[in-house]
């Protein structure tokens, strides 16, 4: 515990082991770049400062302990290349019973109270045996995770199909919810498979731009038809990059016409009492 005189702040860290993020206070004199030691319910860890952060509800699981000494880092690597070891043999254990399960990484905490083994598998794995055969082995405790494809990918890193490293290892926090309904909501290709990152569920820069698309309920809907300068025109197709639609005159003529300038004119979704909310295709304008 810190002592009450002494003046804090609230910063931003990140768990070596998992690569997740989270907050703490800290004396103001600890900055960015930092390895600080903390108290979690895994042990004392090594983390590593990313800056100040907007103090929020105090998470009551992580306490600081100290600034890390050189003695703690090189504590750290020594444990880094233990937990490397336990891992080979974890797996060749794992082979030995059959286990379907894919062992990510081992980790051991600077107080070294226990050797943590995460792995990503279908189901549930009954892994006691495992268990038993690892606490005879490394001496100590064992403790196994189960963390899901986007949390192992986040822990192991990886480049994504953008040639970039893929988001998760980097600065997200939380995975959001991603459904292929986002593909017809953001105009692309209804195929999956071409957005799918390297866990295998679809990439997480999709609901980046989510908030950008919400205009699309405002907007005519395709296939509908309005009135402009007294002419019709039929909705063809959405540019979101353009912030355009695209219309079809009478002729077969593409018009496009701006967000901005529909929003001018006035154009919204007619009240319809027959559909109860307007999802009927009928729009007017407004003069």
């Amino acid at each position: 515990m810190m002592a009450s005189s002494v003046e804090i702040k609230t910063v931003r860290i990140r768990f070596l082991d998992t690569n997740k993020f989270s907050e703490v206070e800290v004396p103001r004199y600890i900055k960015r770049g930092d390895f600080i030691v903390v108290k979690t319910q895994k042990g004392e860890e090594l983390v590593i400062v990313l800056g100040n952060s907007i103090p929020m509800e105090q998470n009551e699981d992580i306490e600081f302990v100290r600034k890390a000494t050189q003695e703690d880092i090189q504590l750290f690597d020594y444990l880094e290349k233990e937990a490397e070891k336990a891992l080979e043999i974890c797996k060749t254990l794992v082979e030995k019973h059959g286990l379907k399960m894919n062992l990510i990484r081992a980790y051991i905490p600077l107080s070294k109270n226990k050797v943590m083994f995460y792995y990503i598998a279908e189901g549930r794995v009954d892994f006691r045996q495992l268990v038993k055969d690892l606490a005879k082995k490394l001496k100590n405790r064992i403790e196994m995770r189960q963390i899901g494809v986007r949390d192992g990918v986040k822990m192991a890193g990886a480049i994504g199909p953008c040639g970039n490293q893929t988001c998760c290892s980097v600065f997200l926090d939380k995975f959001e919810s991603i459904g292929v309904e986002i593909l017809e909501e953001e105009n692309l290709p209804p195929t999956p498979a071409k957005f799918t990152g390297i866990c295998g569920r679809l990439m997480c820069c999709l609901a980046f731009e989510k908030e950008n698309y919400s205009i699309r309920q405002n907007l005519p809907e395709i296939g509908s038809t309005i009135e402009i300068d007294n002419k019709p025109l039929k909705v063809q197709s959405y540019d979101f990059i353009k912030e355009a639609v695209i219309f079809t005159n009478e002729e077969g003529h593409k018009i496009e016409i701006t967000f901005d300038t529909l929003d001018q004119l006035n154009i919204i979704k007619s009240p319809c009492t027959e559909c109860a909310g307007g999802s009927c295709n009928q729009f007017l304008e407004v003069t």
